[in-house]
């Protein structure tokens, strides 16, 4: 069970808490690991007032795999402790 959660969320993880380092401002903002962030903009035009637009500009951003990998060892060190508390034979239930 332990391992089972540990790969589940080991995928989960690298798919979906994925950091990117935006680059012009050099923070970091969280999105799924096959798109990098994205933000959403309104678009005023100065002659018809609020007429404009929207539109959805790419960031320019890198992975912070240094952030990453922080949180899949923390994934698991967790996983790791956990497999060794339920793994004890004392704790072990017999069928009699």
């Amino acid at each position: 069970m332990v391992v089972a959660t540990a790969v589940s969320g080991l995928i989960l993880v690298v798919v979906f808490l994925c950091p990117w380092r935006i680059e012009s401002s050099n923070e970091l903002q969280w999105s799924p690991i096959y798109q990098p962030p994205m933000s959403y903009e309104r678009i005023y035009d100065d002659d018809y007032g609020q007429q404009g637009g929207s539109q959805i500009n790419a960031e320019e951003a890198e992975i912070a795999v240094g952030i990453l990998l922080l949180e899949v060892l923390a994934l698991l060190t967790a996983s790791g402790l956990l497999y060794v508390f339920y793994s004890d034979s004392s704790k072990q239930d017999t069928i009699s």
